[in-house]
């Protein structure tokens, strides 16, 4: 870590559930959704949705649709629901059924593949 470099907030301190996927500026968490799979796109300092830069606005939509394209392409994948929760910090919801939680570690390195760190 660089002198300049800012410490991550600890995504325990606001993440729904156990972290699947992270990088420098979003946490993907798992929350519950009863019969569904339930996962939150989280940004890690506490900004709203108007609050983005454009680039942190750009990734949340190119995070958001990879998300979506791995999810759905799961053979046992129902259509992805996508939400927003308001709140202190940005929040995006995608909910399916179909997909167990065993899944979980696919999705994640998946995500992987185009940055950050599958953490399942």
């Amino acid at each position: 870590m660089t002198e300049s470099a800012q410490p991550l907030i600890d995504s325990s301190t606001f993440a729904p559930g156990p972290v699947i996927w992270e990088d420098e500026i979003w946490v993907l968490a798992r929350h519950d959704a009863g019969d569904r799979l339930g996962l939150s796109l989280l940004h890690r300092e506490p900004e709203g949705l108007g609050q983005l830069s454009d680039e942190h606005a750009s990734q949340l939509g190119r995070i958001g649709n990879r998300l979506i394209r791995i999810i759905e392409h799961l053979g046992e994948s129902g259509t992805v629901a996508l939400g927003r929760i308001a709140g202190e910090r940005v929040c995006l919801t995608f909910e399916v059924t179909g997909v167990p939680e065993e899944r979980l570690h696919d999705i994640a390195v998946k995500l992987a593949n185009w940055g950050g760190e599958a953490r399942v």
